[in-house]
This record gives C-alpha cells, structure tokens and sequence, in this order.
C-alpha cells in the first residue's frame, strides 16, 4: 500500500511510513527533516495517530516547499 507525497499537488507514490518523495524531502533543510523524523512514532500510519508534535513539523514542512515552489497561496 502507498500514499502520495505530502507536498501541495504532487502525486508521486511513496510508501505510507515515508512523508515525501526524495525530491520534495531534500528540498526541506535537514533541521526540518530531522524534526519529522523526532516527532516520528513507528506504525502512526497505520494506526492514523501521528502526534501533535508529527503534525506541527509536517504541516511546516508543506508550507516550507509550498513557498520553495511558489505555491504559497495554496489552498
């Protein structure tokens, strides 16, 4: 099973432990990766129970690449 990339309006398969393809991920600095993966718990995706923490640094992290992609009025 797979999931697409969590960057604005890319649709590129990923497997559903991975947040981003390789391309949006090395887009974001390592600070903000490194986050994702702290506030990361094995098996969140399966449960659908990432914490507050995996909310916050994913939700910067879209934001991050939506500016680097000119998409920040994005919905």
């Amino acid at each position: 099973m797979s999931h697409a990339c969590h960057a604005t309006g890319c649709n590129i398969p990923v497997p559903p432990k991975i947040f981003m393809h390789r391309a949006h991920w090395f887009m974001l600095p390592k600070a903000m990766r490194d986050a994702i993966w702290a506030a990361y718990r094995p098996g969140q995706e399966a449960r659908k129970d990432p914490s507050p923490e995996y909310i916050e640094a994913a939700r910067a992290a879209v934001r991050h690449i939506e500016q680097k992609e000119g998409r920040s009025d994005a919905e």
